[in-house]
């Protein structure tokens, strides 16, 4: 690959990555939000929550909503990234952003499931789902993970970096996902929507 169609890694991008990072929060939740309502269930929507608080009435499709929603504009900002030569440094932290969204939280159900023995200990939208329809509770984890994985592969791949660089700044950019996870849901979400946390 050519030296201008690589992507330089610097604060800029960084900065991108976490802006869309957070951007992320409301949309995924959205994705939840919007299938409950087609499915007729009641529910309030927080920047890190959308879940009816009733667990009986959680629905199985509308767990995945949230993934489904981040795997969309993973795949749809890398395929723009492709198409537009790799000149919009920006597609590459969206596209990046999403898929590392969820492989964060791959990684900590992973985890969660080898400390305890059980993906269930985290409840999150893929195990929850998997739960609901009687599956392992890591099937979807598994079958989400490779096209996140493959957009995240994609992507290091124009990074202007060595390997070890690349391997750096995709670990920078999971532990950076995280961080705002954190400060997403234990800050600001509890401070926007105190109702939601007592």
């Amino acid at each position: 690959m050519t030296e201008e169609r690589q992507i330089k890694i610097g604060p800029q991008f960084y900065l991108l990555f976490a802006m869309f990072t957070l951007l992320l929060f409301p949309v995924h939740e959205f994705g939840h939000y919007i299938t409950y309502r087609l499915l007729g269930v009641h529910l309030q929507m927080t920047l890190n929550t959308a879940s009816p608080d009733d667990k009986s009435q959680r629905r199985p499709v509308a767990e995945l909503a949230g993934p489904l929603v981040n795997l969309a504009i993973a795949l749809g900002a890398t395929f723009a990234f492709q198409k537009l030569g790799q000149t919009k440094p920006w597609l590459a932290a969206l596209s990046l952003a999403s898929a590392m969204f969820r492989l964060a939280v791959y990684f900590l159900v992973l985890g969660v499931a080898l400390f305890t023995g059980s993906g269930f200990s985290m409840g999150n939208d893929e195990p929850i789902a998997a739960r609901l329809w009687g599956f392992p509770s890591l099937t979807f984890v598994s079958v989400f993970s490779i096209p996140f994985l493959l957009v995240a592969w994609y992507i290091a791949r124009t990074f202007r970096a060595n390997r070890f660089q690349t391997l750096l700044h995709i670990l920078g950019f999971g532990f950076s996902t995280l961080c705002l996870a954190i400060l997403v849901g234990h800050y600001i979400d509890p401070w926007l929507f105190p109702s939601r946390y007592q």
